[in-house]
């Protein structure tokens, strides 16, 4: 039985290009296939239209400012974008829950 690799290595290109270059054009293709994509994603796992779209921003944002700790080796382009769209969902909820400090 073979593993068949369902990440288009395009995407690593991508990456490479946004870490090395700041290379606009390579943002553009990578942020239209995945922020619809991430956005699904918070909304499927319960946030609401408003957060999904917050947190997809954000995840994005990262993903562009942070390329530079994208490893291939240890995770694919989605799986990087994807565990970074979760944990910005978690962060944001929590701050939804965090007590406001009462004035003074």
């Amino acid at each position: 039985m073979t593993t068949v690799n369902t990440e288009d290595p395009d995407w690593v290109a991508c990456m490479h290009k946004i870490r090395a270059m700041r290379d606009q054009a390579a943002f553009v293709e990578l942020f239209q296939h995945f922020a619809p994509r991430v956005k699904s994603f918070l909304l499927r796992s319960g946030a609401s239209e408003t957060l999904a779209e917050e947190c997809t921003q954000e995840v994005m944002a990262t993903v562009w400012k942070k390329a530079q700790l994208f490893d291939p080796a240890r995770a694919s382009v989605s799986t990087w974008i994807f565990t970074i769209a979760r944990n910005r969902k978690i962060d944001a909820l929590r701050k939804q829950r965090r007590p406001e400090p009462e004035d003074l």
